[in-house]
């Protein structure tokens, strides 16, 4: 009788976990999942998807912060923003033994996420990149054959920028990587708290306000890609998208990225599970689909970013896997900064930097 019951007990709790698997609320970045994948992943678990998308970090941490988001699985940057939310205890832990393709991650960039969530128990890596000047190239070449574009200076030297203004300029809407790498080309510390340093940081990127066309954190990628910009400060794997895209659309252009000789900022983005959420045995099935080499080369591919996923890099096109801009030398990694989170206090001055910065009062 007591086997009977124990075993009927397991059936309820397998059925009952298996009714949570039948749907999984998704926040993500746009492409960063493809239609394919997921259509592959529904077919194989049965478990519906809803993929909704989001444009800005500081969205999501909003979000996440007022509670009840109701996404399963959510796709953060894990530094500063996940460092700055694990305390509050708004991410569940993950359950390794439900992932079975873990192995195949690349132990750096797990060695990054380690640095901020101990063992990485609350987060899976993703993908990861850097931030820096994507361009047109016939147009750059163009107006400034010898255009510096592997120096910060293309965007924050009034001098060269003002060249660019009208083909067109655009820089991300955030204050973390915009004067962060304002910060770096200064030579200063691009995690300062110090506010005469920041307010250098905030003078460089006025100075250069009146050729810029927009600040906004992913409209650049179409517009780079329609030729409506011609030199942007954006994420790597974003410029690989808009060149993708132009050539899609048989541009007479090409775009490019370009790592800078001052330094670049670098960030992780991690697949998280929220601690309220409805659905984590889904979650958890997601994640390890993902985790199969060739569905995490896929995604590579098709987003450009960095994979953090070592056994899809055989997979990737050789072109690809051997951009220095894309997958930097371990001597290029170390000029590479992760940002550190800042406090609430230092937190608002950044943002009322940026505010003066963009001109906003």
């Amino acid at each position: 009788m007591k086997r009977w019951l124990a075993l009927a007990t397991a059936c309820l709790f397998t059925t009952s976990a298996w009714a949570e698997e039948k749907v999984l609320y998704l926040y993500s970045w746009e492409s960063y999942f493809s239609a394919q994948s997921i259509a592959a992943f529904e077919k194989e678990t049965g478990i519906k998807v809803s993929y909704d998308l989001f444009d800005s970090n500081d969205i999501v941490e909003t979000k996440m912060l007022t509670g009840k988001s109701g996404y399963d699985l959510v796709t953060v940057n894990l530094s500063p923003h996940f460092l700055r939310q694990l305390p509050v205890g708004i991410w569940a832990p993950v359950d390794r033994a439900r992932l079975s393709n873990l192995g195949n991650l690349d132990p750096a960039v797990l060695a990054r996420g380690a640095e901020v969530d101990h063992d990485n128990a609350h987060n899976v890596p993703w993908m990861w990149g850097t931030t820096g000047v994507g361009y047109n190239v016939e147009k750059v070449k163009a107006i400034m054959p010898n255009a510096p574009v592997d120096s910060l200076r293309m965007v924050f030297d009034p001098a060269i920028v003002e060249k660019f203004a009208s083909c067109g300029v655009g820089m991300l809407d955030d204050a973390e990587q915009v004067l962060g790498l304002a910060l770096i080309y200064l030579g200063l510390n691009p995690d300062t708290t110090d506010k005469a340093e920041l307010e250098k940081a905030v003078e460089v990127v006025a100075k250069v306000r009146p050729y810029v066309r927009k600040f906004h954190s992913s409209s650049y990628v179409n517009d780079l890609a329609d030729g409506g910009l011609c030199l942007a400060i954006g994420f790597s794997g974003d410029m690989l998208i808009a060149s993708s895209r132009a050539k899609e659309a048989g541009k007479p252009f090409s775009i490019a990225y370009r790592l800078s000789k001052e330094g670049n900022l670098v960030w992780v983005d991690v697949l998280a599970i929220p601690a309220d959420a409805a659905h984590p045995e889904a979650a958890h099935a997601f994640i390890d689909f993902f985790l199969r080499p060739e569905i995490a080369a896929v995604a590579a591919t098709e987003t450009g970013f960095s994979t953090a996923n070592k056994a899809a890099l055989a997979l990737l096109d050789e072109k690809l896997r051997t951009n220095p801009d894309l997958y930097p030398s371990e001597e290029d990694q170390k000029r590479l900064h992760l940002p550190k989170a800042l406090s609430q206090k230092a937190l608002k001055m950044w943002t009322q930097a940026w505010d003066r910065a963009k001109g906003v009062r």
